[in-house]
């Protein structure tokens, strides 16, 4: 077992994940379109070619973190570097101002640019950081405990970088009544959020460096054919490849809904930006339930049952908004009744949400031990590689995804028409709910149980001649 210092600890670097993944998911599309002026199609192309950059380069980390052998460990030497590029990108990413004298392929291009700056700096840290969490235990329930702590500081830190959207400097102002649209406040926002970003790499880099140092080494072959077989034993194991598709449909169907989250909410509830912070503690609560229920029932349930459940719950949740409106059940827009209205709906959907993100990490390390038992090799890196990126598809795709439905809807903002409006709440209701529910019968055939992987370590003890906690 390992300590709760040392889950606390590792878990902080998932902040830095939190901070840019809530910036790019419900931040940047709006940035670029209603702000800085791009016209939402390049927008969206710009993290979509974003995107297709980490497909390279996710995979590339995820491989070389693996077999790197130094006086820091496999996975220590990247995370402590990584704040370098994603302050720089994270921070001039948001530098455009309306006043610019610039066409629109200079500001797509600067998109373009400092959007993969930043994912490329992420990769350096996330993917070594993940692997590590799978490396900390093969205890079939502890990891699920490890996840979950890593989840709640991603989670929360969010969250935090939310509220300092929302409540301070996107709050509203005698200039700006709906202070999202201020063109001033992005730019601090940024800086904010760097300075999370950057306390919590270097604390959880530090903090987690001895235990680093202390586990597996590589010793296997570092030949391009070599690696290549390792690869694709890695690659094509039949449980790998049923998690990756299933986060892979979660992706879109997230990324899509998370990335017009932002929209319905403005234009759509007619939400202010302070009304829109009240949904902040119900998100944390959220993740704290989640925090509290998941280490709980993995002690009585299969991993895939749970996720299951969880998915089916959160696609019939994500839908009665859309159904409550339609039968003229819902208070009326803009008022603070409207609030705890919706969020009777978010906070069972959303806590069940967490739970199956919770869950569903702790499967890849138990994929891990199934790798490993058929190549011989400790392959976290990039199985987690593989995931992570997913979790950028999240961001990419949804956001891709969502400017091509803003320009063909002809989505104007302000100008926008009401069926335009309502458009938004189909797509981020019935839509996503549909989407959500694919996974659930691609889960029911996972096939690494509570017996299974029993099995599975009780093969590697033998085979190792370790014995693992």
């Amino acid at each position: 077992m390992i300590t709760t210092t040392i889950k606390r600890n590792y878990a902080v670097g998932a902040a830095a994940n939190g901070v840019k993944t809530d910036m790019f998911t419900f931040f940047l599309l709006f940035f670029y379109t209603n702000i800085a002026g791009l016209e939402p199609a390049l927008a969206g192309l710009a993290i979509l070619i974003a995107l297709c950059v980490d497909a390279i380069t996710d995979p590339l980390m995820g491989t070389i973190s693996d077999r790197t052998n130094s006086r820091w460990g496999r996975r220590h030497p990247y995370m402590f570097i990584s704040f370098v590029p994603i302050s720089i990108g994270y921070i001039l990413l948001f530098l455009p101002n309306p006043s610019w004298d610039v066409t629109q392929t200079g500001l797509f291009l600067w998109m373009v640019s400092f959007a993969i700056l930043t994912r490329v700096g992420m990769t350096l840290f996330d993917i070594p950081h993940r692997g590590l969490g799978a490396e900390l235990s093969k205890d079939y329930e502890e990891r699920v405990s490890i996840m979950s702590w890593r989840e709640l500081f991603g989670w929360l830190a969010g969250l935090t970088n939310a509220f300092l959207g929302y409540f301070v400097f996107l709050r509203s102002t005698s200039d700006y009544e709906r202070g999202m649209l201020n063109p001033d406040a992005y730019l601090p926002f940024a800086v904010a959020g760097a300075v999370i970003i950057i306390f919590s790499i270097l604390f959880s880099s530090s903090t987690t460096l001895q235990v680093g140092k202390s586990l597996s080494k590589w010793t296997g072959s570092i030949k391009l054919r070599d690696i290549l077989n390792e690869l694709k034993i890695a690659l094509s194991n039949r449980s790998f490849l049923r998690l990756f598709f299933i986060n892979l449909t979660l992706a879109i169907a997230w990324g899509l809904g998370n990335a017009l989250t932002l929209y319905v909410n403005t234009f759509f509830w007619e939400f202010s930006s302070v009304q829109i912070t009240a949904f902040l503690p119900v998100y944390a609560l959220c993740t704290y339930f989640a925090f509290l229920i998941t280490p709980r029932i993995i002690k009585q349930y299969d991993k895939k049952y749970i996720v299951i459940v969880s998915l089916c719950i959160v696609s019939f949740f994500t839908f009665m908004p859309f159904t409550f409106f339609n039968l003229g059940l819902t208070p009326e827009k803009g008022s603070w009744t409207l609030i705890p209205f919706l969020s009777s709906f978010l906070i069972v959907g959303m806590t069940f949400n967490i739970i199956g993100i919770m869950t569903r990490d702790s499967m890849l390390g138990d994929i891990s031990d199934e790798v490993e038992l058929e190549s011989g090799k400790r392959q976290e890196g990039i199985l987690y590689a593989a995931i992570s990126f997913m979790g950028k598809v999240n961001t990419g795709l949804g956001s891709f995804t969502a400017g091509l439905v803003l320009s063909l809807i002809g989505f104007k903002g302000s100008n926008s028409t009401d069926s335009e409006i309502y458009s938004l709440l189909i797509i981020q209701g019935p839509v996503v709910a549909c989407l959500v529910l694919i996974p659930a019968f691609l889960v029911y055939k996972y096939k690494i149980t509570r017996k299974k992987h029993a099995e599975i370590i009780f093969e590697l003890n033998k085979k190792n001649k370790d014995i693992y906690i």
